[in-house]
């Protein structure tokens, strides 16, 4: 099936249309993709859709928390770090994947990297690489693990 255009007639002040022909994104030559382009990335922009929304989003609402952390630089973790970066890239795979047909089987493909990320930190963790607070719950973790 044939996708129809419509035709579109713009008047842009001569900075508006120097700044539309800078735009140099996925090969824009014309006028007309160039437009296309700045729509794409308007769409890009707006709503959970776009991953780096959705991440930008997740990593907002987790700001208290994580500011609450840094109160006390001698009470920092390697383990709590990527605790915050675990839930903030799962939040947006989750609200992105919720546009999808098959939920599921999309947010299970979109989290293993998140996942195989968290545990490459635990094993670096384990290694010795970066300070943890109380090494107690690091242990259990990585008996979870198997490690």
């Amino acid at each position: 099936m044939l996708s129809k255009t419509q035709s579109i007639s713009v008047r842009l002040s001569q900075e508006d249309y120097s700044y539309l022909m800078k735009i140099d994104r996925n090969g824009a030559v014309t006028q007309s993709e160039k437009v296309r382009e700045l729509i794409a990335l308007a769409r890009d922009a707006v709503g959970t859709e776009s991953y780096t929304r959705a991440y930008m989003a997740s990593a907002e609402s987790l700001l208290p928390f994580k500011a609450l952390y840094k109160e006390s630089p001698e009470k920092r973790s390697v383990l709590i770090e990527s605790l915050f970066e675990l839930i903030i890239d799962a939040v947006a795979s989750i609200q992105t994947t919720a546009q999808t047909s098959d939920f599921n089987t999309q947010l299970e493909s979109s989290l293993i990297p998140t996942l195989e990320s968290f545990v490459a930190q635990l094993n670096a963790i384990r290694e010795g690489h970066g300070e943890i607070i109380n090494p107690e719950p690091m242990q259990k973790l990585l008996s979870l693990l198997g490690k």
